[in-house]
């Protein structure tokens, strides 16, 4: 895996992804961070509401370096080096080369726990 400067670049989602699992993501990233690796808050979310993102990362206890609120994840993601990649969502991380690692957060809308597969 690449990296990009002197330190792993990580990015994770907040919606469906922080939301979901607060306290796991809480303990990741610190641990993250004082691995040295630099945590990316990437959301698609609403323009100008970073103000409301830093707050509900707070509420989370989440450790982060940078929020970045846009559509284009993936454009991002390869402008800024990063090599992981949390996300629930598909649309987001196709375009990303092999480089980059994803891990696939499931939800209810994106598996069938029933069926125990993906749905697509």
């Amino acid at each position: 895996m690449e990296t990009y400067g002197n330190s792993l670049k990580i990015g994770v989602d907040l919606d469906g992804t922080i939301s979901e699992y607060p306290e796991f993501f809480k303990l990741f990233t610190r641990a993250m961070a004082e691995a040295g690796c630099e945590v990316y808050i990437i959301t698609d979310r609403a323009p100008g509401t970073e103000a409301e993102v830093r707050s509900e990362l707070q509420k989370y206890g989440i450790t982060y370096h940078v929020i970045k609120i846009t559509r284009e994840k993936a454009g991002y993601i390869l402008d800024e080096g990063i090599s992981v990649l949390f996300d629930d969502v598909d649309d987001y991380f196709l375009e990303l080369p092999e480089e980059v690692a994803v891990f696939k957060i499931r939800q209810k809308y994106n598996f069938d726990f029933d069926r125990k597969e993906w749905r697509g």
